[in-house]
């Protein structure tokens, strides 16, 4: 795992200076090894977690024969030695036992085409001298950033935004578009970013420039639910499993020891019970935990850890993790406010300390129908088709009139949010079923008359495709939107950003392209039983894991975050959002900020803490960037606290 970065410019061989100190703005994803090389027309670097073949066989950038294809590359190509083999029938001559040596030369083969034979994890800068070609491409799910940003006479890109904060000539004026985006998502959806001069290589996608022309993008892959496999229910289920240890012990290739975070739930004890199976030695287990209950899942854990003989650590995040916000906000370089980034960084920092690589969950919940909006979904597909579709004005006027639910999860909160599912259309009903921030009308009130000149964004329109809704049915197009849009807007970039400011590889078996495509394809009966969120996993869990564990309800990597908003953090959240020179007061509405920091009484309090925190986040990221223009410098990750409020329990 690694970081990468480079300049394709008429004189970017004068410019190794300049490639430099973009690595060192990254310099956390790789502190093995650094390497530049310069040619005309293009500068690579690379800053290198030593992984696989971890001597000079690994060191990058690396070249063809004859030096006329260079590459940068983060990531693992987990059918590498399948490539190997084959490049080597081929005629090519490949010196090392590196993943990334295969690159090149597939490149020489196919061309730009090359992409669709890797199978893994991956971000890619690719120059061909002989066509002064750059070639920028991501992995299928989006596991590895790929930022890009034109300058002048060329573009730049680089593993993280940070990076290009540094050249000189990248437009890191702020999109209002993209604020509006976060204020629906949480997150900046889409290939743009929340800077006018930055923008993202898609997940499964290639950026191409030739000569001196404008980059091209195109997605080489796209998600097909269509046809079904015609499997029985036994069926799916061994299919699962036959892909799952497979992608498992793909992702066991190492020269280093590997280990895996186990939250307790079924899709972390999965991959465990198949590591674990396919491990000599005893496997590195990791959980974090808090001292509320509610959100505490380590006892499970710890009985999936002693099935397994795992060799198994904890540690309990405390509520005065307040002082770290700022530095762990500040690192994703734009506005994101997934809460749980905060035990997905004390996780990761817990894991970096002996193991370099960690197995994850990540996926199982967008495939396998894990969430229980899920439910929700289908129940509201099914009361369109029988009329509901037509009193969504009434339903609306019910909302609005029963009083807001006062606590978390309730059956009253639950029939609440329904009862708006049922009033939302299509695309703001996944708003509510998902993150249940703001929409459109929402955040035009938020923003009174200060809203932008080109007027609020209706953000769920303009990323959910109607026509997905036509064609599949309600647990397949949720399904989809999650992978687009929960997993890989949010989720992945979590995981990325987390687990590399510790220098550490998250590898997701449940991401593997050959499962993916499997999943996708069977049948929605199969992915959806009843109220029983992914039972084909549940059954899986049945007979690999504890009863407690394979029948526990879905918690999720949660935080007590309705307790720090209303309580813990709620001091911090008031000088920060209400402070005269915060975001939030000068572009939106001063009176209905303070409104809605002190929660609407028709909001219920867990939406409120949402939405309080998504605000919060919006400050601390705008702190970081406001200094950073005013200064010149990259200021992007603010300094982590001397002594940080995260402590082994």
């Amino acid at each position: 795992m690694c970081g990468i970065a480079g300049l394709h410019h008429p004189d970017a061989a004068a410019r190794a200076a300049a490639v430099g100190a973009m690595l060192e703005a990254i310099r956390h994803r790789g502190r093995d090894d650094t390497g530049i090389w310069t040619g005309p027309g293009c500068a690579l670097g690379h800053v290198r977690l030593s992984i696989i073949d971890l001597g000079d066989g690994g060191h990058q950038p690396m070249g063809n024969e004859d030096g006329s294809v260079q590459i940068v590359f983060n990531g693992e190509i987990y059918n590498y030695r399948k490539l190997r083999d084959a490049l080597q029938a081929k005629g090519h001559t490949l010196r090392g036992g590196s993943d990334t040596e295969v690159i090149p030369h597939l490149y020489e083969e196919y061309g730009p085409a090359f992409v669709e034979r890797l199978r893994g994890m991956f971000a890619i800068a690719l120059w061909d001298a002989k066509r002064r070609r750059l070639v920028l491409a991501r992995d299928r799910a989006g596991k590895k950033p790929l930022f890009y940003a034109p300058v002048p006479g060329g573009i730049a890109f680089a593993s993280e935004m940070k990076a290009l904060f540094t050249v000189p000539g990248v437009d890191t004026d702020i999109r209002a578009d993209a604020i509006d985006d976060y204020l629906s998502f949480g997150a900046v959806p889409g290939d743009e970013t929340v800077y006018r001069g930055i923008r993202r290589v898609p997940a499964a996608g290639m950026v191409c420039v030739e000569g001196a022309g404008a980059p091209a993008a195109a997605r080489y892959w796209s998600p097909a639910f269509l046809p079904k496999l015609r499997l029985s229910r036994e069926e799916a289920v061994d299919g699962v499993l036959e892909r799952l240890r497979r992608a498992v012990a793909l992702r066991l290739r190492s020269d280093v020891r590997v280990g895996c975070f186990l939250s307790g739930g079924i899709d972390s004890g999965l991959v465990t019970a198949l590591a674990a199976e396919a491990s000599a030695a005893p496997l590195r287990t990791y959980s974090i935990g808090f001292a509320d209950d509610a959100f505490d899942e380590r006892g499970a854990a710890a009985e999936v850890a002693a099935r397994f003989g795992t060799d198994h650590v904890e540690l309990t995040v405390e509520p005065a993790v307040a002082a770290e916000i700022p530095h762990i906000v500040g690192h994703f370089d734009e506005p994101f406010s997934d809460p749980s980034m905060i035990p997905s960084f004390a996780v990761s920092r817990l894991a970096a300390a002996d193991v370099k690589v960690v197995l994850n969950g990540d996926g199982a919940d967008e495939l396998f129908a894990g969430y229980r909006h899920f439910i929700a979904a289908r129940s509201a597909h099914m009361a369109d088709r029988l009329g509901a579709a037509a009193l969504r004005p009434l339903f609306a006027r019910l909302a609005g009139a029963l009083p807001a639910p006062a606590d978390g999860r309730t059956p009253y909160q639950f029939l609440h949010r329904f009862l708006r599912v049922l009033a939302a259309n299509d695309a703001e009903r996944f708003l509510v079923l998902t993150g249940d921030r703001l929409n459109r009308a929402e955040k035009a009130w938020l923003y009174g008359d200060r809203a932008p000149g080109g007027g609020v964004r209706d953000s769920a329109q303009h990323f959910l495709n109607a026509a997905d809704a036509a064609v599949l049915g309600p647990v397949d197009v949720t399904s989809l939107r999650d992978f687009r849009l929960l997993l890989g807007s949010e989720h992945l970039v979590k995981m990325d950003m987390a687990s590399m400011a510790a220098t550490l590889e998250a590898r997701s078996p449940f991401l593997d392209q050959e499962l993916i495509e499997f999943t996708m394809r069977l049948p929605e009966r199969h992915k959806l039983s009843g109220r029983t969120t992914k039972p084909l996993l549940r059954t899986l869990a049945a007979r690999m894991l504890p009863h407690s564990v394979a029948t526990a309800p879905k918690r999720g990597f949660e935080v007590p975050l309705q307790r720090w908003m209303e309580r813990d953090m709620n001091a911090m959240l008031r000088e920060s959002v209400l402070d005269a020179g915060s975001y939030a007061m000068n572009n939106f509405d001063p009176a209905r900020v303070r409104a809605l920091i002190d929660r609407p009484a028709t909001m219920d309090a867990k939406r409120w803490s949402g939405i309080a925190w998504m605000l919060l986040c919006l400050e601390f990221w705008h702190q970081g960037h406001r200094a950073r223009r005013r200064s010149g410098a990259d200021l992007s990750i603010p300094a982590a606290p001397a002594a940080p409020e995260i402590r082994v329990a």
